[in-house]
């Protein structure tokens, strides 16, 4: 069943960090990559600029240029010139990788070194910078966070702060991406133009038959429908995704590095199953205006993830993700 008329079918298109980024933004393995996507009948792509911390407790964030990492905005310029080559809209969404295994949900700046005030004024900076490359490619959406939830949580005033200094650079939309257990909690909405969710909640208990997959898709579904009403925006799942793994969809918010699976049939049905869910819920409703499906690689070929991983290329699911965008697989 495809979406419902008007939604946006996205993918968050990924950066290959493998050999140096040689196969990653800019590249022509990844016009290639995108031109698939395309096919699958997907008309938008998140892009993703990475701020680094060392960890948690850190209250410098560190942006891709200096850390000479290969995805860097020389690169993220290319590939939105990619993107709307090929009649992409595109998303600019910053993310921060901290050292040490920690979240990004977790941060506590270290109050010996200035706390959240010095915290603030260095994402602050790095924020910007990645706000008016999004002006400059005349981006359609910017996220001004992704899972930040002690941030959002303990300092709602420094958000709206932040947000009006973003808008003196950028003239797109603008939303956060809530962890999926975050965004009821998230209190300036308001001052955004959508309400954005991470929706890696789980869909099933342990034990539960796939057949369930759809009912617990509807009831997170109502729940971010009835925030969404509150605040009076759309919702737009910022990420939504799971690995093609068995009990998957119990914990779909698991990354590949840190579970021991192999591929099983069983585990490709069971990733087709979610996409056919989140379709068949949130994907027909009103109040959703978009989906970008974590993740798309600009490499297809990657071995970032292995056999057991979000992308769905070469799995049952990339032929739902088509039906649900009015592609071909």
């Amino acid at each position: 069943m495809p979406v419902r008329s008007g939604q946006v079918c996205g993918v968050c298109y990924a950066h290959n960090w493998q050999d140096d980024g040689a196969d990653g933004y800019g590249s022509e393995t990844s016009v290639r990559s995108l031109r698939e996507a395309r096919a699958h009948g997907v008309s938008a792509v998140s892009l993703t600029s990475f701020g680094w911390m060392r960890s948690a407790s850190s209250v410098e964030v560190i942006s891709s240029d200096r850390m000479r990492a290969s995805e860097t905005m020389a690169r993220m310029h290319a590939e939105a010139a990619n993107a709307r080559a090929q009649g992409a809209t595109i998303m600019v969404k910053p993310h921060l990788w901290l050292g040490g295994g920690d979240w990004r949900g977790e941060i506590a700046p270290d109050p010996a070194h200035g706390g959240w005030d010095a915290w603030f004024a260095s994402y602050s900076r790095f924020l910007l910078e990645h706000a008016r490359f999004a002006e400059a490619v005349d981006a359609e959406w910017f996220v001004v966070g992704v899972e930040l939830v002690t941030a959002s949580r303990a300092h709602p005033e420094r958000w709206r702060a932040l947000i009006a200094d973003v808008r003196e650079v950028y003239s797109g939309s603008l939303t956060y991406a809530a962890n999926w257990d975050e965004a009821e909690q998230v209190m300036f909405w308001d001052a955004l133009d959508a309400v954005g969710v991470q929706m890696f909640a789980p869909l099933r208990a342990e034990g539960d038959a796939l057949t369930t997959l759809e009912a617990g898709a509807a009831r997170w579904l109502a729940r971010y429908e009835a925030l969404a009403e509150r605040v009076e925006r759309p919702l737009i799942l910022t990420e939504v995704g799971v690995m093609n793994r068995e009990g998957g969809t119990v914990r779909p918010w698991e990354w590949p590095d840190r579970v021991r699976a192999t591929r099983t049939a069983a585990g490709d049905a069971e990733q087709a199953a979610y996409f056919a869910a989140i379709g068949a819920t949130f994907g027909q409703s009103q109040r959703v205006a978009a989906m970008y499906w974590w993740k798309w690689f600009t490499n297809p070929e990657t071995r970032e993830e292995g056999p057991i991983g979000f992308d769905p290329r070469g799995k049952p699911a990339a032929d739902v993700l088509a039906a649900l965008c009015g592609g071909a697989p």
